[in-house]
């Protein structure tokens, strides 16, 4: 938002600012620098009287606002309505000023307008908004998490996966298989006793064995 600021009828509604003081314009401008720079949307043009020769005053303006002085034989206000004539976006901007001329101009472009008093109300309330320290958080010694937290860490994290103990396995000796034990051969003798028939392997055997 871009402010079109009537200097002087602002410094009138400023408690800590005279209209007596010779650098009543200068401290304006401080502290309208500080509130501009509050927040980038703010853009700022001031128009003070009195100026020489006029025109804007570059050792006094910056990228945030433009300071203009009116110069001899012109006023502030008389700027300020050429400026609102000539807006092409009027609902861009608003006006600041307490002067019913000024603001009668204003309506007639359908243009924003604070009063300077509110205006300055509303520097206040900005400044102590800025100096007022951080709320801290209570205090708690037990800390207690919700369910809807559980909820969610395990949703980003997964469920802690559960770590048994490593066991020492146990090493059993194996259990040999008893030796076999050799078949024992018949003799001719015995097999005559028992007149057992031969099978072919055992033939076989002691035709090898006796020929």
């Amino acid at each position: 938002m871009h402010y079109l600021i009537d200097g002087h009828n602002l410094i009138g509604k400023l408690p800590d600012i005279s209209l007596d003081d010779p650098n009543d314009e200068v401290e304006l401008i401080l502290r309208l620098k500080s509130w501009a720079a509050a927040s980038r949307k703010r853009k700022v043009t001031v128009y003070f009287d009195g100026g020489l020769p006029g025109g804007v005053e570059q050792r006094l303006s910056t990228s945030d606002i433009k300071v203009i002085f009116a110069p001899e034989g012109r006023t502030a206000d008389s700027l300020i309505i050429k400026r609102i004539r000539k807006l092409q976006n009027p609902a861009e901007y608003t006006l600041v000023t307490s002067d019913q001329q000024i603001i009668a101009a204003a309506q007639k472009r359908r243009l924003p307008h604070l009063r300077s008093e509110d205006f300055a109300e509303k520097m206040g309330r900005d400044k102590q908004k800025r100096a007022a320290p951080p709320p801290s958080l209570p205090e708690t010694d037990d800390p207690k998490i919700s369910e809807n937290e559980v909820a969610e860490w395990l949703a980003i994290f997964g469920p802690t996966p559960e770590i048994r103990p490593k066991t020492k396995s146990v090493c059993r000796p194996q259990r040999k298989a008893p030796p076999k034990k050799p078949k024992r051969r018949r003799s001719p003798q015995e097999l005559k006793k028992t007149e057992t028939k031969l099978s072919d392997d055992e033939l076989s055997e002691w035709l090898d064995l006796f020929g």
